[in-house]
């Protein structure tokens, strides 16, 4: 066990409705927590903001960055996600992290998991400051999270584990769903013959009256 300011760096974001006066600006996309879901992005909505090409570096986000939200709702808090370089030249807001593994300690993956796990749920909720259906946290509480570090093939072996794991209930509700929807259509085609006298319901009385 080691704590993630051992084994990862981390980066802030660029606060919002800041003023440049006499300062060249350039235009940037940029995450809001509302972009960041529980193991996805939402880019279908994407402001831009206008920076100093000065700062540019320092919010910019990296392939491989860990994106987690600093808080909001109960289920928002802790929420993780690798950055692949969806939007080119993207930044973040202050209101999220980026952290960034360094390298042979810790693959982004692994931690991203991490975070959306029962054990880092716990520690962020266990930690956070809370209000009324809210709760947040901060850097340094995301600095001394403790990270279970077993070596890098094993992060990867678990990573592997847990995406086939994922794409197995993904099929197995897709069939469910399927399912569902064709006895859907078989009741709507049963009402409609029993409606149109196609099918002579007296006949399944007793049947009926079992099933109430």
């Amino acid at each position: 066990m080691r704590k993630l300011k051992f084994v990862a760096t981390l980066q802030t974001g660029v606060t919002l409705g800041k003023t440049y006066e006499a300062v060249a600006t350039c235009t940037r996309p940029y995450l809001r927590v509302a972009n960041v879901q529980d193991g996805r992005l939402s880019l279908e909505e994407l402001k831009t903001l206008e920076i100093p090409a000065s700062e540019v570096t320092r919010y910019e986000l990296r392939n491989g960055d860990v994106l987690m939200t600093e808080g909001g709702d109960f289920d928002k808090l802790g929420r993780g996600y690798v950055w692949e370089g969806q939007v080119p030249g993207c930044l973040h807001q202050n209101h999220i992290f980026a952290v960034r593994s360094r390298t042979g300690a810790l693959t982004p993956e692994y931690f991203a998991a991490l975070l959306r796990s029962d054990y880092g749920r716990t520690y962020f909720t266990a930690t956070s400051q809370q209000t009324t259906n809210l709760a947040t946290t901060n850097s340094f509480k995301l600095l001394n999270f403790p990270i279970p570090e077993p070596p890098l093939t094993e992060q990867r072996a678990i990573v592997a584990y847990l995406k086939a794991a994922d794409e197995k209930a993904a099929l197995a509700m897709a069939k469910i769903d399927a399912a569902i929807s064709l006895l859907r259509e078989y009741r709507a085609a049963l009402i409609s013959a029993a409606v149109t006298g196609q099918l002579d319901i007296r006949k399944h009385e007793k049947q009926l009256e079992a099933l109430a």
